[in-house]
């Protein structure tokens, strides 16, 4: 396999620091900018839908990297690290697709599926995390924490119930996903040795 052997060093898959930058700062560029547009550009008609704003964008997005994190949890060499990713990848891939072709439903609808996915995913994250004694703990943990309160806030329906408001969510859990991403980045970087830099 040609294709992967940049990526494999003494028989482990050893993807390279920078890769995890340039795709964390992406999702926190895209994330920010959704968020931005959720509440800027609340009316948006996406899909020939009008009423959503950015919910089937959010949901590609989201399911992108759940594909990503399949393919991620694919290369892995420990069953607890594959797990987790593929659990986190499956979510994220099966909530994607359902957004997407769940637009026709009244947004009223639609807030328990997402309220649902931010607090399954918080508490999946946290669980992995804590079972897998991430280094990153703390940061991790923070991340959770906030998914956690934004699933809380839709389910509540609290400040709103419009769309706008639940693309402003995930596109914020986007932002938060990314910053974990980065972080993840900087620490392999500080833990590798030099002959890899």
């Amino acid at each position: 396999m040609k294709l992967f052997s940049f990526f494999i060093k003494d028989g482990r898959l050893n993807i390279p620091w920078w890769l995890w930058l340039i795709q964390g700062v992406f999702v926190v560029i895209v994330g920010f900018v959704f968020s931005l547009a959720s509440i800027f550009n609340s009316t948006v008609a996406i899909l020939s839908v009008a009423d959503f704003s950015w919910l089937p964008v959010i949901g590609i997005l989201i399911m992108l990297l759940g594909a990503f994190e399949c393919i991620d949890a694919v290369f892995s060499l420990e069953v607890c690290d594959f797990m987790q990713r593929m659990n986190a990848g499956a979510l994220d891939l099966i909530f994607g697709t359902l957004l997407i072709f769940g637009i026709s439903d009244t947004p009223d609808r639609l807030s328990l599926m997402i309220a649902l996915y931010l607090l399954t995913r918080s508490v999946l994250q946290a669980v992995f995390a804590i079972k897998l004694k991430i280094s990153q703990l703390g940061f991790n943990l923070f991340i959770s924490a906030v998914s956690f309160v934004l699933g809380l806030m839709v389910w509540l329906q609290w400040p709103t119930s419009e769309s706008w408001f639940f693309s402003f969510g995930l596109s914020t859990n986007l932002v938060f996903r990314g910053l974990l991403m980065i972080y993840l980045s900087i620490y392999i970087r500080r833990k590798m040795s030099p002959a890899y830099r």
